[in-house]
């Protein structure tokens, strides 16, 4: 990498302005942690009392790690597209997760 190119990369516009949104969405990240160890001990506890998962927290849950997927592909550098709320947040694709059953 030559001198002017850091430079320029150094005082461009897009560069910091991904900076911001890199910060942003590395502390979008932590709240999903969280929110992965709450929806985790839900569904547990709803299989546990159920014998099977909750249908519409399972649809949420999936579209929840398309989210976090998305996220991770931002901050890592293999897509310059935004995820929610910059862009449509994810709908859940393909069938349904297995049903969990309690033996």
């Amino acid at each position: 990498m030559r001198d002017s190119e850091f430079k320029s990369n150094l005082t461009s516009d897009r560069f910091w302005l991904r900076t911001i949104y890199t910060v942003i969405f590395v502390i979008v990240v932590r709240v999903l942690d969280l929110m992965l160890l709450l929806l985790t001990l839900v569904q547990w506890v709803y299989q546990l009392l159920s014998g099977r998962g909750h249908d519409r927290l399972n649809g949420f849950c999936h579209a929840l790690g398309e989210y976090y997927r998305q996220v991770v592909h931002y901050l890592t550098g293999c897509t310059d597209e935004k995820p929610y709320p910059f862009s449509d947040w994810p709908k859940q694709q393909g069938a349904p997760a297995k049903e969990v059953r309690s033996e």
